[in-house]
């Protein structure tokens, strides 16, 4: 295993390790029933949900690498 491999197995497992992260911070995130707060609410859901998205697929080009590696 090349010194590429290992960081590309390590940035991977981070990246798949933040996507979970974020999607459960933004599912516990409380959605209010005042309409005034419910839209901040859901704005800051959204930006969480881009993150754990960037995050995913970071790790997915990096399963990717692996995969065609591997090929």
């Amino acid at each position: 295993m090349s010194v590429t491999d290992k960081w590309m197995a390590a940035v991977g497992a981070v990246s798949s390790l933040g996507a979970a992260g974020f999607w459960l911070w933004a599912s516990l995130v409380s959605i209010a029933d005042n309409q005034d707060t419910f839209i901040a609410a859901l704005q800051r859901t959204s930006k969480i949900n881009a993150i754990a998205a960037t995050c995913a697929a970071v790790a997915s080009i990096c399963a990717t690498y692996a995969f065609v590696k591997l090929s």
